[in-house]
């Protein structure tokens, strides 16, 4: 390894250090919620605190990385983050009722500040892939793998915490991640210093511009129908499975992890399979096998048949990270990459916490199999109604988006 390397090796590990901790929360908070409220609707709301954040950061948090710069912004989001995480558990050990708004503003603590720091590490990818020389298609592609990769780990340590200390205590090793991205980032990406020229605060510049690109508005607005979908599955259905139906707690952490591999192995294989599939079939195709997934997961009887029904639905999923990735950092003009991708984080979950609560509610009152199946029609139709409205060809761009820096 090259010393002009380094900086995004450190990168890079730091995304999946914080994504690591991140996904052990994803096992405990749901779980820890369902165990003192026993209510899915209750977890739900809870759930769109993790949401709202990522709405936030397009108004604030990519403003502040292209004007004070990403390096600084993605330390402090991260340090910030390490310390409004505990909030959580440390409520639930004091008191011993929590009501449901304070669960929710709780929740909006943890992730109030990790939105920043993900669109400022994204922000940094294609000034340090350029200085190790590498393509970004390929870089994009080692980056969701590693992701994916702390998909699959990061559950599998949930639950092993949640079953040695507790399920309170497995959440403080949210803390520590976030504490360590921050270290590692500081020591090993360089600082490089912006100046801003003192335009006026244009909050929806990311928003406009994304909507001004044909292939970013299709990525947006397919994402965002997505994940009114692949949210609630995520961060609720599988939840419910798990402690209500299955009345095992593992079962969440399983069907993660698995889902974590498969999504990593289409994450490795992106750079890969853009030169035997068109863009549309990766990224529809993606959405397509994960709504037919989360339909058969409403449909199966035993557990084994919910674990399968995950592994598919990450089969292909996972390279559509790496090229949406791919596809904004080359469109994207430098000085305004921070609000583009913030802003696209925020058009792709907005309409998440709608998904959250409707999917709970209707969980209380029709049961899990009929939202799932609902859920995973309507994540086809949408695979396929896009794929027919925005094919996105790859003749205009594709030389430039995905061949290098």
């Amino acid at each position: 390894m090259s010393r002009n390397q380094l900086p995004l090796v450190g990168l890079v590990s730091a995304e999946a250090l914080s994504l690591l901790g991140n996904q052990v929360a994803a096992v405990a908070v749901p779980i820890l919620v369902l165990q003192y409220t026993q209510s899915p609707l209750v977890a739900g709301i809870a759930a769109v605190g993790n949401v709202v954040p990522v709405i936030l950061a397009a108004f604030v948090g990519g403003l502040a990385i292209d004007r004070y710069g990403a390096w600084g912004a993605s330390i402090l989001s991260d340090a910030l983050s390490a310390c409004s995480v505990l909030a959580l558990p440390i409520t639930f050990a004091l008191l011993v009722d929590v009501p449901a708004p304070l669960i929710f503003l709780l929740v909006l603590l943890g992730a109030l500040f990790d939105p920043t720091g993900v669109a400022a590490r994204q922000t940094l990818v294609p000034s340090l892939a350029r200085l190790a020389k590498q393509p970004l298609a390929r870089i994009n592609s080692w980056r969701a793998g590693l992701e994916s990769g702390a998909d699959f780990a990061g559950p599998l340590l949930g639950v092993g915490l949640i079953g040695l200390f507790g399920t309170l205590n497995a959440l403080f090793v949210n803390a520590v991640s976030f504490a360590l991205c921050a270290a590692i980032v500081a020591i090993a990406v360089p600082r490089r210093r912006t100046r801003w020229r003192g335009a006026p605060a244009d909050f929806l510049q990311g928003a406009r511009f994304i909507f001004g690109q044909r292939a970013l508005r299709a990525l947006a607005i397919v994402g965002s129908l997505g994940s009114f979908v692949l949210l609630p599955y995520f961060g609720l259905m599988l939840p419910v499975l798990a402690t209500q139906k299955f009345a095992n707690p593992a079962l969440l952490g399983i069907c993660l992890s698995v889902f974590g591999v498969s999504a990593m192995c289409g994450a490795l294989a992106f750079d890969r399979l853009r030169r035997v599939l068109s863009l549309a079939a990766i990224f529809y195709g993606g959405l397509l096998l994960s709504g037919i997934a989360i339909g058969l997961s409403g449909w199966v009887s035993g557990q084994a048949g919910v674990v399968f029904c995950a592994a598919l639905g990450g089969s292909l999923l996972g390279a559509g990270n790496p090229l949406e990735q791919t596809l904004v950092h080359a469109l994207t003009p430098r000085a305004i990459a921070g609000q583009v991708f913030a802003s696209m984080a925020a058009v792709r979950f907005a309409s998440g916490p709608l998904g959250l609560v409707l999917a709970g509610a209707c969980t209380e009152f029709f049961g899990a199999a009929a939202v799932l199946e609902f859920g995973g029609a309507l994540l086809a139709a949408t695979a396929l109604s896009g794929w027919r409205a925005w094919p996105l060809r790859p003749e205009r761009w594709a030389n430039e988006s995905l061949g290098h820096v």
